[in-house]
């Protein structure tokens, strides 16, 4: 099912055509995807880091809460690594540099450690000459001047023919506006730490600046600087987005059901794109019926946003499925998506009692209802918490985090009467509040009224849970970011399997470890429980130990009910089912779902991924066959400091108006200086 595709539509009025800049590409030779592969192993840890749960958790929605803060990213235990670049002491005639760029960043970091500065008089392809930057200095010149040349007899490196004078114009003051130091030199000196930290952040390399030449740097110049050795290691943006039909066509020719499609405007330039790797669409089928979508902002030049489908496999784990990157998280690109999803997914088209989970995003609420009509759409939790949080501050209720962990309580619980305990003490704090809640129809966001589409899944966590396994992936260029993201999945699947491996060798259960581990708990609620009552040949009644009551119907086909309705939710017998099998001497593991097998977790991981070829295996383009060059997208990044803000939609907290009321009338919209009746109160 290997397929490609590219879309054209109507260009942007007022769309200029950006050069074209071919410096190299993310994937163009081996040592590269190297490094790519090296920080995807570190990046994906032990499976145990990549588990789906239903926990609250704060989410960053800017880049600047994202690198303010530190928990994302383990605290870095080292200022300087072991392969910096190295910097002279001294400079001395006679000394000889590779290249004209190390002979620049030698003298570059000469001058910032010995606290001087210089001009460039003469620069070319074969000299460079530099004086004191005070050398016409009315009352003090300095006449230091370095000069320095190509070498043709020493075979074209560059050598410093002549020092002449010393400096006398040391201040004992470093200034923090140091000439040398910028944003290329900064650049060249974390070379070597990009290549093995993708995710260095600006603010690290303000540190690494401060420790190692007791300078301060903007945090513009340190993310400029980052940006320029990113161009250095993975190529620049454009020369990525010109040759992106040729490397997705090259992936889609290796690894044989993998999918994607790009559109583009009629001038071709780039608009957008969706792939699906062949092994994960192939293992898909295996796990639970259940995807979460999410999005997450770009930190490259350009802008736009990564949005995501992941699934979960038998043992609870992250499972990606399908990507995209579009211009931003709106409705127009998540229609667009889920309709790629319905068009080159038959996998997921196809798949009965399917359930799709994401937040009250417009456009994913509209692209469920005409895409998927059919598939049951249910709410993020914790989207729906941070959208009551807002509500709640509306009304000028007091005790915020009281009722959100009520409110929070009430969805994530399976048992039905604490459900209505939770949604009637809400009703009589204040009548407007379950009233919003109901509004939002229960089925789509209480675990108790969902029937059995979830899987027990309550929030997008998973989805966002693989976002921040990119980590600043994210920041590189289009082709590196699918390398990263193909090298995470390949990683991934790898541990897995090892972990598979293992414990079919020391257990050889029938279920997935956590899965068997719920079972072992549900058996031993099931031995404390009296002998249950047969009622009549298919139900029972069964008393557990806080003597509450329950029915329990064993139909055939392996089917089972329970009042307590956790069969129908988890896809799992309760302790009421296990403890009414017993008594007829079956087995309660025939009653669990096939997507909790051990079976299932292993044919999920069975794909097999394939070397990327390198570029120039790749095809060519051709203007007969329709492959053309690709321009960059319209939508990059402003000038100035990175604001990229996470879409704000219906489900988070808006700036869609003030909840403070007038202090003279006491009504919304207006404050004491500006209200209507100002002029009462003065007459």
């Amino acid at each position: 099912m290997s397929s490609g595709s590219s879309e054209q539509c109507s260009d942007d009025e007022g769309a200029d055509l950006l050069p074209v800049v071919n410096d190299g590409d993310a994937v163009d030779n081996e040592e590269i995807r190297n490094i790519v592969q090296d920080y995807c192993t570190r990046s994906v840890g032990s499976t145990d880091t990549m588990v789906a749960n239903n926990d609250y958790a704060e989410t960053c929605r800017t880049t600047e809460e994202w690198d303010k803060e530190v928990d994302i990213d383990a605290d870095y235990d080292a200022v300087i690594v072991e392969d910096e670049f190295s910097i002279p002491n001294d400079l001395m005639e006679g000394m000889c540099f590779t290249r004209k760029t190390d002979l620049q960043f030698a003298l570059q970091g000469w001058a910032i450690k010995n606290n001087v500065q210089y001009i460039v008089i003469a620069s070319n392809r074969t000299k460079f000459t530099i004086v004191c930057a005070k050398h016409d200095c009315p009352v003090y010149p300095c006449l230091w001047r370095l000069h320095s040349a190509q070498s043709k007899r020493l075979g074209g490196v560059w050598k410093i023919s002549s020092i002449k004078n010393q400096h006398r114009c040391v201040s004992p003051i470093l200034d923090s506006g140091h000439r040398q130091c910028n944003s290329q030199f900064i650049s060249f000196y974390i070379l070597p730490t990009i290549r093995k930290k993708m995710d260095l952040k600006p603010r690290e390399i303000i540190g690494r600046m401060e420790s190692k030449f007791n300078i301060k740097v903007s945090y513009m110049k340190a993310w400029d600087a980052r940006r320029k050795a990113i161009k250095v290691v993975f190529g620049s943006w454009e020369e990525s987005y010109r040759t992106l039909n040729l490397f997705m066509d090259a992936v889609a020719s290796v690894m044989p059901g993998t999918v994607y499609r790009i559109q583009s405007t009629q001038t071709n330039r780039f608009q957008r794109l969706f792939w699906a790797f062949g092994p994960s669409i192939t293992g898909w089928k295996y796990c639970r019926p259940v995807l979460s979508l999410d999005g997450t902002f770009l930190l490259g030049k350009y802008r736009g946003t990564l949005l995501t489908a992941i699934g979960m496999d038998a043992n609870n784990g992250l499972y990606p499925l399908a990507f995209a990157v579009v211009e931003s998280e709106c409705t127009e690109s998540w229609i667009w998506f889920l309709r790629q999803v319905n068009e080159l997914l038959p996998v997921v088209t196809n798949r009965p009692n399917l359930c799709i989970i994401s937040d009250r995003h417009a456009g994913l609420v509209r692209g469920c209802r005409e895409i998927f009509p059919n598939v049951a759409h249910r709410h993020c939790l914790r989207h729906l918490r941070e959208n009551f949080k807002k509500a709640i501050r509306q009304m000028g209720l007091g005790d915020v985090d009281f009722l959100c962990q009520k409110m929070y309580a009430a969805g994530n619980t399976d048992d039905r009467s604490f459900f209505n305990r939770c949604m009637e003490d809400m009703r009589r704090i204040k009548v407007d509040i379950h009233q919003w809640l109901v509004d939002r129809d229960v089925s789509r966001w209480s675990l108790i009224n969902d029937g059995g589409f979830r899987f027990g899944v309550m929030t997008t966590n998973a989805a966002e849970s693989f976002n921040g396994v990119l980590k600043r992936a994210r920041g590189l260029p289009i082709q590196a970011l699918i390398t990263a993201i193909y090298y995470n999945i390949i990683s991934m699947f790898m541990r897995r399997l090892e972990f598979i491996a293992t414990e079919e060798q020391q257990n050889n259960n029938f279920f997935a470890p956590r899965v068997h581990t719920s079972l072992r708990k549900v058996e031993e609620e099931a031995r404390r429980m009296p002998e249950p009552i047969r009622l009549n040949l298919n139900e029972f009644q069964v008393v557990d130990m806080s003597s509450r009551s329950y029915r329990v119907d064993i139909l055939d086909g392996r089917r089972c009910k329970c009042s307590c309705e956790k069969p129908m939710l988890y896809h799992s017998p309760c302790s009421h089912v296990v403890c009414c099998l017993a008594l007829l001497r079956r087995s309660h593991f025939e009653y669990v779902s096939p997507y909790y097998t051990t079976t299932n977790y292993k044919l999920t991981y069975s794909g097999e991924f394939h070397h990327i070829p390198n570029k120039d295996e790749w095809g060519e383009h051709n203007p007969i066959s329709g492959i053309m060059p690709l321009l960059p997208p319209n939508y990059r990044r402003r000038s100035g400091r990175p604001r990229t803000n996470r879409y704000r939609n219906t489900m988070d907290e808006a700036q869609a108006g003030s909840s403070r009321l007038c202090g003279a009338c006491h009504l919304a919209g207006h404050n004491k200086a500006t209200c209507p009746t100002r002029f009462n109160r003065r007459n």
